[in-house]
């Protein structure tokens, strides 16, 4: 094993623990594994070994899918979102698709213009 990669082996789970908290989604070993390996230089084994020793500490949760584990943050750390902050997000969430929707059918009228534009030069 390199030195690099050595070192990174060891900071591995304070790596993997902060990949599963930001991320907040599950994450099969591979998945990870692929995902960091370039940005951070970890190998399998030890982005595997991690994996089971923060499951073990309690700080991420595993589950089996066949034979498959799936690995992710433990949703207990997060605070709790009350249903009316929920409902203002939703609110937000309508109220920015519909900008969305008008400023594409802002440029699909623009590009008809332009594409009308463009046909009437010689």
């Amino acid at each position: 094993m390199s030195k690099g990669r050595a070192e990174a082996a060891t900071g591995a789970p304070g790596i993997l623990l902060k990949y599963l908290q930001e991320q907040n989604r599950p994450y099969s070993a591979q998945d990870v594994f692929g995902n960091l390996q370039r940005e951070h230089g970890l190998g399998k084994a030890a982005v595997v070994k991690a994996l089971e020793q923060l499951a073990q500490q309690g700080k991420i949760k595993e589950k089996m899918y066949g034979k498959q584990k799936i690995y992710f943050a433990d949703q207990d750390q997060f605070e709790m979102v009350s249903d009316a902050d929920l409902q203002s997000l939703d609110a937000k969430i309508v109220t920015l698709t519909a900008k969305v929707q008008s400023l594409q059918q802002s440029c699909r009228h623009m590009e008809a213009g332009r594409n009308e534009l463009l046909q009437r030069v010689p």
